[in-house]
Protein backbone atom coordinates (compact mmCIF):
# COMPACT_ATOMS: atom_id res chain seq x y z
CA UNK A 1 0.00 0.00 0.00
CA UNK A 2 1.47 3.36 -1.02
CA UNK A 3 1.75 6.36 1.27
CA UNK A 4 -1.09 8.23 -0.41
CA UNK A 5 -3.56 5.37 0.15
CA UNK A 6 -2.39 4.92 3.73
CA UNK A 7 -2.80 8.64 4.40
CA UNK A 8 -6.33 8.55 2.96
CA UNK A 9 -7.24 5.63 5.22
CA UNK A 10 -5.90 7.46 8.27
CA UNK A 11 -7.85 10.61 7.39
CA UNK A 12 -11.04 8.61 6.86
CA UNK A 13 -10.56 6.75 10.15
CA UNK A 14 -9.93 10.00 12.01
CA UNK A 15 -13.03 11.59 10.48
CA UNK A 16 -15.15 8.57 11.38
CA UNK A 17 -13.86 8.64 14.96
CA UNK A 18 -14.64 12.35 15.22
CA UNK A 19 -18.20 11.81 13.93
CA UNK A 20 -18.67 8.86 16.30
CA UNK A 21 -17.42 10.87 19.27
CA UNK A 22 -19.73 13.76 18.38
CA UNK A 23 -22.70 11.40 18.00
CA UNK A 24 -22.07 9.79 21.40
CA UNK A 25 -21.77 13.20 23.07
CA UNK A 26 -24.95 14.44 21.40
CA UNK A 27 -26.93 11.37 22.47
CA UNK A 28 -25.46 11.37 25.97
CA UNK A 29 -26.35 14.97 26.75
CA UNK A 30 -29.47 15.41 24.62
CA UNK A 31 -32.37 16.88 26.60
CA UNK A 32 -35.64 15.02 26.86
CA UNK A 33 -38.59 15.88 24.69
CA UNK A 34 -42.24 15.38 25.65
CA UNK A 35 -44.95 17.59 24.16
CA UNK A 36 -47.09 19.89 26.26
CA UNK A 37 -50.18 18.24 24.80
CA UNK A 38 -49.01 14.83 26.00
CA UNK A 39 -48.48 16.19 29.52
CA UNK A 40 -51.88 17.89 29.51
CA UNK A 41 -53.66 14.71 28.35
CA UNK A 42 -51.79 12.64 30.95
CA UNK A 43 -52.70 14.95 33.83
CA UNK A 44 -56.33 15.05 32.72
CA UNK A 45 -56.52 11.24 32.53
CA UNK A 46 -54.94 10.90 35.98
CA UNK A 47 -57.33 13.49 37.46
CA UNK A 48 -60.34 11.60 36.08
CA UNK A 49 -59.08 8.34 37.53
CA UNK A 50 -58.42 9.85 40.98
CA UNK A 51 -61.83 11.50 41.01
CA UNK A 52 -63.46 8.13 40.29
CA UNK A 53 -61.18 6.36 42.81
CA UNK A 54 -60.74 8.69 45.79
CA UNK A 55 -59.12 5.88 47.76
CA UNK A 56 -56.13 5.99 45.41
CA UNK A 57 -53.12 8.28 45.77
CA UNK A 58 -50.72 9.43 43.07
CA UNK A 59 -47.09 10.18 43.85
CA UNK A 60 -45.63 10.38 40.34
CA UNK A 61 -46.66 10.35 36.70
CA UNK A 62 -44.62 9.15 33.72
CA UNK A 63 -45.62 10.59 30.34
CA UNK A 64 -44.47 8.65 27.26
CA UNK A 65 -44.63 10.67 24.04
CA UNK A 66 -44.67 8.18 21.18
CA UNK A 67 -44.66 11.00 18.61
CA UNK A 68 -40.92 11.26 19.31
CA UNK A 69 -38.32 8.93 17.70
CA UNK A 70 -37.00 6.17 19.92
CA UNK A 71 -33.50 7.62 20.27
CA UNK A 72 -34.98 10.58 22.13
CA UNK A 73 -35.54 10.64 25.88
CA UNK A 74 -39.29 10.57 25.35
CA UNK A 75 -40.47 9.43 28.79
CA UNK A 76 -40.78 12.16 31.40
CA UNK A 77 -41.42 11.32 35.05
CA UNK A 78 -43.01 14.09 37.10
CA UNK A 79 -42.91 13.91 40.88
CA UNK A 80 -46.33 15.40 41.54
CA UNK A 81 -45.64 17.02 44.90
CA UNK A 82 -42.43 18.81 43.95
CA UNK A 83 -42.94 19.13 40.19
CA UNK A 84 -39.45 17.72 39.57
CA UNK A 85 -39.05 16.26 36.09
CA UNK A 86 -36.60 13.68 34.70
CA UNK A 87 -36.34 12.23 31.19
CA UNK A 88 -35.47 8.72 29.99
CA UNK A 89 -35.33 6.65 26.84
CA UNK A 90 -38.06 4.02 26.51
CA UNK A 91 -38.67 1.35 23.88
CA UNK A 92 -41.91 0.58 22.07
CA UNK A 93 -43.25 -2.76 20.83
CA UNK A 94 -41.52 -4.36 17.85
CA UNK A 95 -44.73 -4.52 15.85
CA UNK A 96 -45.58 -0.90 16.61
CA UNK A 97 -42.90 0.44 14.29
CA UNK A 98 -39.16 0.93 13.92
CA UNK A 99 -37.78 4.40 14.62
CA UNK A 100 -41.28 5.65 15.48
CA UNK A 101 -44.20 3.91 17.15
CA UNK A 102 -46.98 4.07 14.56
CA UNK A 103 -49.35 1.22 15.45
CA UNK A 104 -50.88 0.34 18.80
CA UNK A 105 -52.89 -2.57 20.13
CA UNK A 106 -54.24 -4.15 23.30
CA UNK A 107 -54.56 -7.56 21.66
CA UNK A 108 -52.59 -10.43 23.27
CA UNK A 109 -49.57 -11.61 21.26
CA UNK A 110 -49.68 -8.48 19.09
CA UNK A 111 -46.23 -7.37 20.34
CA UNK A 112 -47.44 -3.80 20.06
CA UNK A 113 -47.45 -0.98 22.58
CA UNK A 114 -50.71 0.22 24.11
CA UNK A 115 -51.84 3.76 24.81
CA UNK A 116 -53.60 5.37 27.77
CA UNK A 117 -53.21 5.40 31.53
CA UNK A 118 -51.53 2.61 33.50
CA UNK A 119 -51.18 2.20 37.27
CA UNK A 120 -48.01 0.77 38.78
CA UNK A 121 -49.03 -2.08 41.08
CA UNK A 122 -45.76 -3.42 42.50
CA UNK A 123 -42.05 -3.84 41.97
CA UNK A 124 -40.71 -7.35 41.43
CA UNK A 125 -37.75 -9.32 40.10
CA UNK A 126 -38.36 -11.33 36.94
CA UNK A 127 -36.65 -12.47 33.74
CA UNK A 128 -35.36 -8.91 33.18
CA UNK A 129 -34.35 -8.28 36.78
CA UNK A 130 -35.95 -5.41 38.69
CA UNK A 131 -39.25 -4.39 37.07
CA UNK A 132 -42.70 -2.89 37.69
CA UNK A 133 -46.05 -4.59 37.17
CA UNK A 134 -48.82 -2.49 35.62
CA UNK A 135 -52.59 -2.41 35.37
CA UNK A 136 -54.22 -0.88 32.31
CA UNK A 137 -56.88 1.64 33.36
CA UNK A 138 -58.31 2.45 29.91
CA UNK A 139 -61.04 -0.04 29.02
CA UNK A 140 -60.75 0.75 25.30
CA UNK A 141 -56.99 0.89 24.92
CA UNK A 142 -55.05 -1.08 27.55
CA UNK A 143 -57.34 -3.15 29.77
CA UNK A 144 -55.48 -6.35 28.81
CA UNK A 145 -52.11 -5.02 30.00
CA UNK A 146 -51.83 -7.33 33.02
CA UNK A 147 -53.01 -10.35 31.03
CA UNK A 148 -50.49 -9.51 28.29
CA UNK A 149 -47.78 -9.19 30.96
CA UNK A 150 -47.07 -5.62 29.91
CA UNK A 151 -44.58 -4.30 32.48
CA UNK A 152 -41.79 -1.78 32.82
CA UNK A 153 -38.40 -3.50 32.70
CA UNK A 154 -34.79 -2.90 31.76
CA UNK A 155 -33.16 -3.92 28.48
CA UNK A 156 -29.66 -3.77 27.01
CA UNK A 157 -31.07 -2.58 23.70
CA UNK A 158 -32.12 0.73 25.25
CA UNK A 159 -28.66 2.23 25.05
CA UNK A 160 -26.39 4.51 23.04
CA UNK A 161 -24.23 1.61 21.77
CA UNK A 162 -27.36 -0.02 20.33
CA UNK A 163 -28.31 3.23 18.59
CA UNK A 164 -24.83 3.43 17.07
CA UNK A 165 -25.02 -0.22 16.00
CA UNK A 166 -28.29 0.45 14.20
CA UNK A 167 -26.74 3.48 12.52
CA UNK A 168 -23.75 1.44 11.38
CA UNK A 169 -26.01 -1.28 9.95
CA UNK A 170 -28.22 1.30 8.16
CA UNK A 171 -31.27 0.73 10.36
CA UNK A 172 -31.41 4.34 11.48
CA UNK A 173 -30.75 5.85 14.92
CA UNK A 174 -33.17 3.71 16.86
CA UNK A 175 -32.98 1.73 20.07
CA UNK A 176 -34.23 -1.84 20.21
CA UNK A 177 -37.88 -2.81 20.61
CA UNK A 178 -39.81 -4.78 23.20
CA UNK A 179 -42.76 -7.16 22.98
CA UNK A 180 -45.02 -4.29 24.00
CA UNK A 181 -43.51 -3.46 27.40
CA UNK A 182 -42.05 -0.16 28.52
CA UNK A 183 -38.33 -1.01 28.39
CA UNK A 184 -35.77 1.42 29.80
CA UNK A 185 -31.99 1.47 30.05
CA UNK A 186 -30.20 -0.85 32.47
CA UNK A 187 -28.49 2.23 33.89
CA UNK A 188 -31.85 3.93 34.54
CA UNK A 189 -33.94 1.09 35.95
CA UNK A 190 -33.16 1.68 39.65
CA UNK A 191 -33.96 5.38 39.40
CA UNK A 192 -37.12 4.84 37.34
CA UNK A 193 -38.43 2.16 39.71
CA UNK A 194 -37.72 4.35 42.73
CA UNK A 195 -39.69 7.21 41.17
CA UNK A 196 -42.67 5.13 40.02
CA UNK A 197 -43.12 2.45 42.68
CA UNK A 198 -45.71 3.12 45.39
CA UNK A 199 -48.13 5.55 43.78
CA UNK A 200 -46.83 5.82 40.23
CA UNK A 201 -48.80 6.06 36.99
CA UNK A 202 -47.76 5.89 33.33
CA UNK A 203 -49.56 7.59 30.44
CA UNK A 204 -48.66 6.59 26.88
CA UNK A 205 -49.66 9.13 24.22
CA UNK A 206 -49.58 9.72 20.48
CA UNK A 207 -51.29 12.58 18.56
CA UNK A 208 -53.51 10.38 16.40
CA UNK A 209 -54.65 7.08 17.87
CA UNK A 210 -54.08 3.99 15.75
CA UNK A 211 -55.50 0.93 17.52
CA UNK A 212 -55.66 -2.53 15.98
Amino acid sequence: MNRTALKAIRITAAAFLAVLTAAVATLQFAPGRVSDEAVSKAKAALARYLEAHPESAARSLAVVDYSQPSFMKRMMIVELQSGTRAFYRVAHGRNSGELYALRFSDVPESNMSSLGLFRVTKRYYGDHGLALRLDGLDSLRNRNAAMRDIVLHQARYVSIPYILLNLATLHGPMIGRSDGCFAVSESDIDEVVEKLADGGFIYAWVPTRDMR
